[in-house]
């Protein structure tokens, strides 16, 4: 009789053990779910936000919006000597 009780008691302690166990299991497979939820949401707008920078900082796009929003003209460079003049000529205004 002694061994029946100690047996049951065993088994039933085994049962719980084994229910806390899967209890737990089922909440880290929810969690790892969730968590690999997150990284494909945060894969995708990664991608989404290069391919938003790659078309915002094209040359083409970015001439573009210089042109809509910038005003500037075309100059033409001048040579080394007109600079050294030009700063000649501050100097002298100082």
């Amino acid at each position: 009789m002694k061994n029946l009780i100690l047996m049951l008691g065993m088994f039933s302690i085994m049962l719980t053990a084994i229910t806390i166990l899967k209890y737990e299991s089922s909440k880290l497979d929810l969690k790892i779910k969730a968590a690999n939820d997150l990284k494909n949401k945060l894969q995708y707008d990664l991608s989404f936000l290069k391919s938003e920078w790659e078309y915002l900082s094209s040359p083409e796009n970015i001439q573009k919006l210089s042109n809509i929003y910038l005003k500037h003209q075309h100059v033409s460079l001048i040579n080394f000597e007109d600079f050294l003049k030009i700063l000649d000529s501050k100097d002298l205004i100082k």
